[in-house]
Parts: structure tokens; sequence; C-alpha cells
């Protein structure tokens, strides 16, 4: 490259594919005119191929006195070619037509850019083709209607231009770093040739260089080696070149940024600010997706009805909502209740009139100005709009209260910016309609890519195409494997296929991918005096072998590489760790004017595991839960308890069941399934009304079956249904409530608590820790009165009793007491002493992490993460 610079000129153009290359030679000169102890030079002219094209014409349409076309923008473009879709009679069943827009102009590039007329009767070969012709024939009235010009026939223009003498090219012009020319870029420079002009293509001298390949575990395992390697040579030496391809960059951007930036941060000061991080990584990220102006699209479309929670969520927990710092402690428990209520969607009005949202007034205030505002439904000009837009977002008080970071700033402005010029699109759109023009500027937010300004560095992480000759002193490519290299074909579907491999054409066929390829593989092969290509052996559970395209380069081993030291950061507190063991595993007692929560759900959390208890209970630690469509588990268990209540509060005893006809039982059941379901699940959640008609039908079948099974039982009748009672054992106030309780023949009383569920056992009511404590309490709390106590299992998968009595009951599954070798006075008293422990363990604090069972009570707990049961063995 140096070699250029000493016969170069400021007037001979050096053209490059792309701006990051046009930006090396920029900063490569500099620095050549820096060593030679200069302080100020004529800048040569270095720019993109694209760039040069279109200045030319620029230059042309100054130097005329007739009106110059207007040259449409990329987002122009698409803007006229949805249109044209959008009106096109025959698409108004087409479901993506923004995505078929975006084929549509591609297929328009590609035709132009390889020099094919639109009208080539090929394209009538396909029914798409044929569609194809139309749109593109109203595409280009539209362009001739209103002088505008599309950018891919740009060269062509200019090429006219020379070859009639109104464009003088340059005498010179220098090629460089290019894999292929277009056929319009290659007629332009034929033109250019004839009018005496002098084409150089620049093929910069290859030192010898080492080229070696790897094979790593995963795409994981290839980015952290990759980005240790890269960290070790820039602290060998801060002002060499490295890159780090990735070729499929713009999927994998997220977890690169992670990895380098955990990779390049440990054990250094760059942990105490991001921002100064020393690589640069050149893929961004559609505007749309950044926090900020995702949730300002978001506002934009808030609906009045039926907006489901994940919006909800998105908007009441968002910091760039105004009064979000004030009320977040509300707005977090506002969510809470909602997603405990298990609500899917919501209308406006009822979010407002909510008794949830009082906690919140600075949001009840915001969204009663968004209830009272009416979008016009009149067509108007895109400014009317903007306007619109940006009272809509003042009312949401966006972007917040607090100040906003660098990088969220940069973002916000950014999209005033694109806000702001949507208007120039007036003259395309004319007036259109709220939905029409939000719809447009989601399409141009989405489209632009962005990346907030960082500092320059000398580790660059970019794409495969950007980094061909590009000269580093270093080179990784990883994902160099036979599924990602080359890559698969991916031919325009509005184009004939077979013009597209008789044109060789972009993406055609897997020959011309594979021809492409190998000349970008050679390029990258060349790029640097150090260069390593690696592929990972699995994606997932996939095996990978290496691309063949660099089977002949030789392989090592990855401890053959200099890798700068790696901890991750955990590990990294870990080791440094200096245990200093308290035994705290005891909480204050419980205070006088304390009220634990729980009531019997104590004893069972503080039989699996005291902290659990503790945390519940007196902490009130609880599980954020997962909104659901339909039902959850305990709501139908809720649903069924209480159509068994409606069900024996109407019959009362058995005889009655024996005695009700067929009919009547089955629209008893009908009739209490129903109301169960409009007051446990249909006012508060689930709305779908054929849902709740299958889950009621589902249910009358369950109920049906076992009405079946009492019917087998001896006589009974029944006491209480949902019988509540607050009392205080040993020291602790509780509520229960038994499901019901029958009194027998013999006077005797049995305590029955329904299941759904198919793991239970009443083994789980004995030993020192029972799992299941409810019902051994409750017969403790009445002890001369209960002669047994049941699970009643309804449940599809099996229908049973199962208890334990204090004499024979002739009940399938209950079982008296003493084939325990006990007496029923005796394990009253055993349960009194275990249950009696447990209260007092549990009043005087006993908080230890004691799971019972070890890993299989942590199982399902969710609190796994505050008492770190996990970290109990490793320390």
């Amino acid at each position: 490259m140096l070699d250029l610079f000493e016969y170069i000129t400021s007037d001979t153009p050096i053209l490059t594919p792309n701006r990051r290359l046009a930006a090396v030679f920029i900063k490569k000169y500099n620095a050549w005119q820096m060593q030679a102890g200069k302080t100020s030079w004529v800048s040569l002219d270095i720019l993109p191929m694209t760039s040069w094209v279109k200045r030319l014409w620029l230059d042309v349409t100054l130097q005329t006195f007739t009106p110059a076309p207007v040259l449409l923008s990329p987002e122009a473009e698409q803007i006229i070619w949805e249109t044209i879709l959008r009106q096109w009679p025959d698409n108004k069943n087409l479901l993506q037509i923004t995505r078929t827009a975006e084929l549509a102009r591609a297929a328009w590039g590609i035709l132009k850019q390889w020099q094919v007329d639109f009208n080539n009767p090929e394209l009538l070969t396909t029914e798409d083709g044929n569609v194809f012709q139309h749109w593109a024939a109203e595409f280009t009235k539209i362009c001739r209607e209103h002088n505008y010009l599309d950018t891919n026939s740009i060269a062509e223009s200019v090429t006219a231009n020379i070859i009639n003498g109104i464009c003088v090219p340059p005498k010179h012009i220098i090629l460089a770093g290019f894999t292929e020319i277009i056929p319009t870029h290659q007629a332009l420079l034929r033109a250019c040739e004839q009018s005496q002009t002098q084409i150089t293509v620049h093929k910069p001298e290859r030192p010898s260089n080492t080229v070696r390949r790897i094979s790593l575990a995963d795409e994981d395992t290839e980015i952290y080696s990759m980005a240790r390697w890269a960290k070790n040579l820039y602290e060998q030496n801060a002002h060499a070149m490295i890159g780090c391809v990735v070729p499929n960059l713009e999927n994998l951007r997220s977890r690169v940024i992670e990895i380098f930036s955990e990779v390049f941060a440990a054990n250094h000061q760059y942990v105490l600010d991001p921002t100064l991080l020393p690589f640069n990584i050149s893929a961004g990220k559609s505007l749309a997706l950044y926090p900020l102006i995702h949730l300002a699209l978001q506002l934009l479309k808030f609906p009045k009805k039926n907006i489901p929670i994940d919006i909800i969520n998105n908007v009441v927990c968002s910091p760039f909502i105004g009064g979000a710092d004030s009320e977040q402690f509300a707005r977090a428990k506002l969510i809470t209740k909602l997603q405990e209520d298990n609500v899917v969607s919501m209308s406006l009005a009822e979010l407002i009139n909510s008794d949830r949202l009082q906690s919140c007034p600075l949001l009840r205030a915001r969204l009663q100005t968004i209830a009272k505002t009416t979008i016009q439904q009149n067509k108007q000009l895109v400014s009317h709009w903007v306007n619109h837009f940006m009272e809509r977002l003042n009312d949401f008080g966006w972007p917040g209260e607090r100040n906003l970071n660098s990088p969220e700033y940069q973002t916000g402005e950014t999209w005033l910016k694109l806000l702001a010029g949507f208007t120039q699109f007036e003259n395309l759109l004319g007036a259109v309609s709220y939905t029409d023009a939000l719809h447009f500027l989601v399409y141009l937010t989405t489209a632009q890519i962005y990346q907030p300004e960082s500092p320059e560095t000398t580790v660059q992480i970019l794409g495969a195409l950007e980094a061909a000759e590009i000269p580093f002193d270093h080179l990784w490519v990883m994902g160099l494997d036979d599924s990602n290299w080359p890559q698969a074909p991916r031919p325009n579907p509005f184009i004939p296929q077979k013009l597209q491999r008789l044109l060789n054409m972009p993406h055609a066929t897997a020959e011309r991918e594979l021809t492409f390829t190998q000349q970008l593989t050679m390029q990258l092969r060349q790029s640097a005096s150090n260069v390593i290509f690696s592929h990972a052996n699995l994606l997932e559970d996939l095996p990978l072998r290496p691309s063949p395209i660099i089977m002949d380069i030789p392989e090592i081993a990855v401890t053959e590489l200099e890798l700068a030291a790696f901890t991750p950061a955990a590990l990294q507190v870990f080791a440094a760790r200096a245990v200093e063991k308290i035994q705290d595993e005891t909480a204050p007692p419980i205070a006088v004017d304390e009220k634990p929560k729980g009531g019997s759900s104590i004893f069972k959390n503080q039989s699996l595991c005291p902290f659990k208890a503790f945390a519940e209970s007196r902490l009130r630690a609880q599980k954020l839960e997962q909104v659901t469509l339909g039902l959850r588990p305990n709501q139908r268990g809720n649903i069924l308890h209480k159509a068994m209540e409606l069900i024996w509060s109407e019959l009362k005893d058995q005889p009655a069941l024996l005695t009700t006809p067929e009919a009547e039982l089955e629209n008893l059941v009908q009739r209490s399934v129903d109301l169960a379901i409009e007051e446990k699940a249909a006012s508060k959640s689930v709305s779908n009304k054929y849902y709740l008609k299958l889950e009621a039908a589902r249910l009358q079948k369950i109920i049906g079956e076992w009405l079946l099974l009492e019917k087998a039982r001896p006589y009974f009748k029944i006491k209480s249904l949902e019988e509540k009672r607050s009392t205080t054992f040993c020291n602790i106030p509780i509520n229960v409530i038994a499901d019901r309780i029958d009194e027998l023949a013999d006077g005797e009383q049995i305590i029955i608590d329904y299941k759904s569920g198919k793991n239970l056992s009443s083994a789980n009511w004995f030993g020192e820790r029972p799992e299941e404590p409810q019902l051994p309490l409750y017969c403790v709390l009445e002890p001369e009165h209960t002669a047994g106590i049941v699970f009643a299992r309804v449940s599809p998968m099996k229908m049973s009793w199962e208890g334990v009595s204090a004499v024979p009951l002739d009940i399938n599954g209950v079982k008296a007491i003493e084939e325990k070798g006990i007496t029923w006075s005796q394990q009253i008293t055993e349960w009194q002493q275990t249950l009696g422990q447990l209260a007092a363990d549990f009043f005087n604090g006993k908080a230890s992490v004691d799971p019972k069972e070890g890993e299989q009570t942590c199982q399902y707990c969710h609190l796994q993460s505050l008492c770190r049961v996990n970290e109990v063995s490793v320390i």
C-alpha cells in the first residue's frame, strides 16, 4: 500500500468496494505522511465505487440547466415499491407486502446491475417473473412521471454521459480490494477507458505469511478463543492491526459483544468503564431494536382494547415512561399482581379503572390522557402525523424522567432526526392514514442500521466482505464449517432461475457461491502475516466439519496458540474468596405483633426446608408468576373445589346422591361447574368462551366419574364444606380451611382434602418432617371428633381414596391405623409432637438451609437464588 502513496496524486481517485477499506487507506496514508515528518498535506481522493459514481452524476447535474432527476434514497424506493404492491388489485390477500416489496426492489436492483431490461421475455417464463414485470413497468412509469432516478440506475446514466461527452472522467483511476465488479460498473469503467482514462488495479505486495486452521468444540468456544487471542496480541502491541472476522456477524453480534467485553474487561480497568474497551464491532443493529426506540414504537401502536400483558409489562416497567423512577416499586408490584391473576390482556379502560393502579397515580394520569385522545381516521400529510407522534410520546412522558446515558442519548437523537426526515416522503406518500404513516415510520426505523459512536481501536470485529483486502497484522476468521462456508444459494424469486444461472447473478447457484467464496477465502488468506481459520465441531447437537475450502491449510491445536489468560468474573470472585464462616441460621423469634403469612403451609415449608418457611412466611418472598393463555393448575384446583362445594351444598348426603335421577344429577354437575368457572376463572384471566366450554366439559366428565366412587362408599352426610377456622397452634396464629368434613353412620368424622394432582401419598403425613402436614394438623386441632383423614384424588389419571382412620371404614384405599402397628391416639400424639416441634422451630426463628431431600426438594423451589443452596457444598 505504501508504494501506492509514492506516485499517486490528489486528482487520481482510489476506488474501493466499501467504506471500511477506504477508511483504512485514508488512515494508512495519514500515518505515512506523519512518519515523513509532515504536519499538513493534500488529501487523497479515496472513496467507495458507489460514492464515486454518485459524485460523477452530481457533477453533471450541477453543470446542466435542465431540471435534474430527483435521486431516490433506498428508503424512498421501498416506499414506491410497497405503494405499488398495496394498490395492485391481485395483492389483496398478500400477507407480507413489505417483505415482498423488498424482494421486488432487490430483483430490480439485480436486473439493473446485470444490465437486463425488465421487459426481457425470459421474465415471462415464470408466474412470479410475469407479475414482477408488471410491477417494474409501474415503477418505471412513476419514476418517469415524477422525474425520479433510482440508485441502481445512476451508473447507467453516468456511462451514457461519458459516452456522449457530457461527463469527463479522470485521467487515472485505481481500483483496490475488489473481489468482483458488477456489470454496470464494468461498463462504466470501459466507457472511461474509451475516453482515454488509465485504469490500474492495485495489487499490494503480499509478504510471506503463516496460515493455520484450528477446530474448536462449539461456536461459543470459537468466540472466546478468538477474543483471548486478540487480547493477547493487543497487550503485546497496542498498535497492531488485529482483525476478527465473523461471517455471520449480523446474527451473532450480541453474543460476540458479550464475550469480547467479558474477556477484555477481565483483570482490567475497562470493567469500570465499558466504553473504553479496545475493540470495535462494525455491524450495527436495527434502530428499532434499541430499547428506547422499541418502546417509542410500541407507544405509538399502543391499543385501547385487548392490550396484551407483555405490552402492558413493557410500558409499566420501562424506565422511559414518565414517573418511572418515582413509582418504580409500585409499578413492579402492579405487574406482579397482574401476573399472579394470570391476566392475559385487558383494555385501557379496565387498566385505568383497576384497583391495582391506585398505587401508581402518575401512571394512571398519563394513561387517562391517552384514553381521552382520539386518533383521527381521516388521511393527513406526513408532517401532520409526525407532530401527532411527538404529542403522543409526550403524553406518555417519553423518554422518562431520568437522565439518559450517552448511548441512549445518541440513539434518541438519531431517531428524532429520522422522525424529522420522515416528512421528506410527503410527496411520495401524499395524504395517508395514521396506521399507514406509522407503518412506514416503523419500516424506516427498522431499516436503519445504527451503532452508537465508539473510540477508534486497533482490534476490529467485522464481516467477511468488509475484511477482504484490509491489510491486518493479525487475522482470525471463524465459522468456516461445511454448513456455513460457502453459504447456500439464495436466488431471487422474481427472476427466473434459468436467467440467474445464465448471467451468473449473485447467490443464484451453489457453483457461484463456491467460486465467490474461494476468491474471498484467498483474499483473507493473504490479508495478514498471521492468519487463523477456525470452525466449530458442533452446532447444538449437529456435528460439523471444516469447509472443504480450507482443508489444505495445516491444522494445529488451540494449545499451540498464545491466548490471554481468562477467568470468568464469577470464578474470579470465587477464587479471591476469603471465607469467613458465620453460622447464621437463626432469625429473630416471632414478635408479639408479627403476623406470619401462610397458615398450614408454614408447617409444610418448615418441614421441607426451614429457610423456605422463613423466606415465604416472614420475608414474604414470592415467585413471579408467568402468564399462561389457559388456566393454571391452581386455578383448575380452585374450580374443582368450588364445583364440589356447590354439588354437596345441594345434595347434603349420600342418600340424596343415590336417589337423584341421573339426568338431574348431570344437570347439577353442569350447573355447579359453570358457576365455579364463572367465579374462579372467567372474571379474572381467561375470557375465551370456547376454551372454558372445553374445560367445563372436561371437569363435568371427571366429577361424574368421581361421584361413582362416592356412591360406592358406606353411608355419610356432609357436616361442613370449606369451613374456615382461625386458631393458634403452639404460638403460631393460623387460618385453616377443611375442604370437606363427612359425618359417618356412627357419628364419627373424617376430614377430606381434594387433590387433582397425581403425585401425592399418605406416606407424606408421617415422620419427623412430613411433606403434607395439612390434614394431620386438622386432625390435631379436633382429635376427639376426627376418626380419619383422607386424600380424595380427583384426577383423570387416577380416581381413588387414600387415607388412614382410627378403625376400618370400608373405603377402598383408606387403611386402619392399626395396620401401622400403632393406635389412633398414639398417632395423634405423635402428630402433636411433630407439628409442635415444627411450630416451635418456626416461632424461635430456625431458618437453616436444610432441604429435606436435597436436590429433589429444591427442584421446584423458587428461592435458590436467595438461599444460595448450591454454594453450600462448594464452600
